[in-house]
């Protein structure tokens, strides 16, 4: 696992995700992140020291090595969509803003991310 603590927060994705959060219209923020279970505490903590609100923090099984497309899909369709009437998405990898573009959600695409 990289070291998650050294990972450089996108100043203008922090401000917009606080102020989602404090929107009256939003019941929760939840974060989706390729990142492993192994990462979790990691991935908190970095979240909160940087002051990014969230309300579910949901991850990729360990083990897990399949494309991020693959793996965010099926946490949306198994933890999210059933539960959740989603106003936008975040997210920078193409492959993974094409899919949820696919599923007819708004993606805010935060960098070029042809990786």
């Amino acid at each position: 696992m990289r070291n998650v603590s050294i990972d450089t927060p996108n100043h203008p994705v922090v401000v917009a995700a606080q102020a989602f959060s404090a929107h009256p219209d939003v019941d929760a923020l939840i974060v989706v992140s390729g990142r492993d279970e192994t990462a979790r505490r990691a991935t908190e903590a970095w979240l909160t020291f940087n002051e990014i609100p969230f309300d579910r923090l949901l991850l990729r099984r360990t083990g897990d090595q399949r494309a991020d497309n693959i793996v965010k899909a099926e946490i949306y369709d198994a933890h999210i969509e059933p539960h959740f009437d989603v106003i936008g998405v975040v997210d920078d990898r193409r492959s993974v803003v094409e899919m949820w573009r696919s599923r007819g959600l708004v993606c805010f695409q935060v960098a070029e991310g042809d990786f």
